[in-house]
């Protein structure tokens, strides 16, 4: 994130040199034109990246859902009244889970963290369609005793136990991975804001009025990343906010 800060001082020092003479206009206009390719960049992977974490923590939510219908389901088998039809919605849900894990499995393929939280999930997803599978055939059958039922299901309730354990180890790695990410946000909001509340003094009017109009430009790259930052969760960002919204008035 210091990387926006060098950007920054470079394109005030093409912009100003001594006695109130300016660089030629393509020279700066080049420095102005790196560093917008380079927030622009910046921009997009943050983004990128809360959007998978948000993808992701809806799947976590339709495996713990997909989990309670599946102990429901083991109970409906062990009385009899368990239907195929039960069954067939479970795995219908974890076939919508594999197309969102298709999809977002394109964009996690440079990230070696992320890449591991999907491999985990699938196979949580595998055990369960064997899982769903194996119930299927004892709803078909229905010719075990009462007691071989309940032995079942005392050993697939460990698995589910596991299971759950894994998607909230899963889930927890998320949560950290995204408070990391909004804390890089407000950190680079800061950046921009102390860039600003440096900016230098100079006795030319042409001159004070440049570094004014940069300073208020550094301030507001500052709002936006304090926003990014607090809506992705970082709440220290919020005094940053309004810190900046006065510099500005």
């Amino acid at each position: 994130m210091r990387t926006y800060k060098i950007i920054a001082v470079a394109a005030l020092a093409a912009m100003l040199v001594s006695c109130g003479h300016y660089v030629p206009k393509s020279q700066y206009d080049e420095v102005v034109a790196e560093y917008e390719e380079l927030k622009e960049s910046s921009d997009a992977t943050n983004q990128n990246y809360i959007n998978q974490a948000k993808a992701l923590d809806n799947i976590f939510t339709e495996l713990s859902s997909i989990s309670r219908k599946t102990s429901s389901l083991k109970v409906d088998v062990e009385s009899g009244s368990a239907e195929l039809s039960q069954a067939d919605q479970i795995q219908s849900s974890i076939n919508d889970i594999k197309d969102q894990l298709a999809e977002l499995d394109k964009l996690t393929r440079k990230n070696r963290q992320l890449a591991k939280v999907v491999s985990d999930l699938r196979n949580v997803i595998a055990d369960k369609e064997k899982e769903i599978a194996d119930l299927k055939t004892r709803i078909a059958e229905m010719d075990v005793t009462i007691s071989d039922q309940k032995n079942t299901i005392r050993s697939q309730e460990a698995t589910i136990s596991s299971q759950e354990a894994t998607i909230d180890k899963q889930r927890q790695a998320l949560q950290r991975q995204v408070a990391e990410q909004a804390k890089l946000l407000y950190e680079a909001g800061l950046d921009f804001e102390e860039i600003a509340d440096a900016s230098p003094e100079t006795s030319f009017k042409k001159n004070k009025e440049k570094v004014k109009n940069w300073a208020q430009s550094m301030y507001e790259k500052a709002l936006l990343y304090y926003g990014k930052a607090l809506e992705a969760g970082y709440q220290e960002a919020e005094e940053g906010l309004v810190r900046v919204k006065e510099k500005l008035q």
